[in-house]
């Protein structure tokens, strides 16, 4: 081996690592934009819910409503 065949081999590596932490860094990041949307869709649904069920326990009861048959 030449002395500049060692210098590839360090230049390759290098990429290669850089290449899969690249990736690793890429998949950690979609998770974690996932798993915040998730967690963010969860609360908005608890507020929501909340939401609806103070507006059903503000409302008077029903009263039953007249059939009127048409002639």
């Amino acid at each position: 081996m030449h002395r500049s065949d060692n210098g590839f081999f360090l230049l390759d590596a290098l990429l290669s690592v850089f290449i899969v932490s690249a990736l690793c860094i890429l998949c950690f990041t979609i998770f974690n934009l996932m798993s915040r949307y998730d967690e963010g869709y969860q609360l908005y649904r608890e507020r929501s819910d909340s939401h609806y069920e103070e507006i059903f326990a503000s409302l008077a009861e029903c009263e039953e409503c007249e059939v009127i048959e048409p002639d």
